[in-house]
């Protein structure tokens, strides 16, 4: 059976600045408020910033360390200082310049579902401070995990993939100029209630409501910020939703088209099938098995 996981890494810069080398890209150089998605998880190297001085390759870029080496292990600069978890750690840089720390993230998620993304995007992304800053799920997940005196916890693992769906969805989406922003105030509320309440009996009316826009502006609007209309918008984030709950939970299938907001069972399927091109049993079924525990609401 063929393996549909595929890992990917993430680097959010804490204090200072440093180089990440990814094998057979440019260096990068993020400082403190950027994030760095390497989205197939490419060796890499994490070293301090190179002095003024130093020379540059033959092509004019700085010129890369001569063994690339995953961040954290033998050939990274990198060391980690709070290990909080597998799936989240604080790095520390040595170097003789001013303290560098790293949150690192590691994750795991279902290529199917974003192998066309994934295929577009280099090997390592620099999501500068103004995107992250401007996307505030992302920007509030990063600063939870980055808390000081945080304890790994049982949701660490689900808050990494969370993360990686975010800077994902914004590496993909072009940069927008430094003045500009949504047409209106109001989609960005409507994002934020598509990825966060995606549960909800959402129609196009309601949603244009909740931006306080009248349905024809909401629509257009929404359109033109986001790349897709709003119907599709939140029907990708439900299914996105159901395949997590498929593959990671042990909550039956048969309450699944619920609990992302789908009243009509085949109108799930339908949705889900189009998604994935398998049913939601199939999916399940290829799935690798994880410790599939039953949900309970708290």
């Amino acid at each position: 059976m063929e393996d549909v996981t595929a890992r990917a890494v993430l680097h959010y810069v804490l204090d200072g600045g440093c180089r990440i080398t990814a094998a057979g890209t440019a260096p990068l150089d993020p400082t403190g408020g950027e994030l760095v998605l390497l989205p197939a998880a490419t060796r890499h190297r994490i070293s301090p910033l190179p002095a003024a001085a130093d020379p540059p390759a033959p092509d004019g870029r700085a010129a890369p360390p001569d063994a690339p080496a995953p961040s954290g292990l033998p050939g990274s600069d990198a060391r980690p200082t709070a290990p909080t978890g597998p799936a989240v750690r604080v790095l520390a840089l040595d170097g003789p310049g001013p303290p560098v720390r790293l949150l690192s993230l590691r994750t795991g998620y279902d290529r199917r579902a974003v192998r066309p993304l994934v295929a577009a995007l280099p090997r390592a992304v620099l999501l500068d401070r103004r995107r992250v800053e401007g996307a505030p799920l992302l920007r509030d997940t990063l600063r939870l995990l980055a808390a000081p005196g945080r304890r790994a916890g049982p949701g660490d693992r689900l808050l990494a993939l969370r993360v990686f769906e975010a800077a994902l969805a914004l590496a993909a989406d072009p940069p927008r100029p430094p003045d500009a922003g949504y047409p209106h105030p109001g989609i960005g509320r409507s994002v934020a209630a598509i990825e966060t309440r995606y549960a909800e009996p959402w129609t196009v009316d309601t949603l244009a409501r909740e931006a306080g826009m009248s349905r024809s502006s909401f629509t257009a609007a929404f359109r033109e910020a986001v790349g897709t209309s709003p119907a599709r918008h939140l029907t990708a984030r439900r299914i996105r939703e159901a395949a997590r709950l498929l593959a990671e939970t042990g909550l039956p299938q048969s309450a699944v088209p619920a609990r992302v907001g789908y009243r009509s069972r085949v109108g799930f399927h339908l949705a889900f099938r189009t998604a994935y091109g398998t049913t939601p049993g199939e999916y399940r079924a290829a799935s690798p098995r994880r410790d599939r525990r039953p949900l309970r609401r708290i």
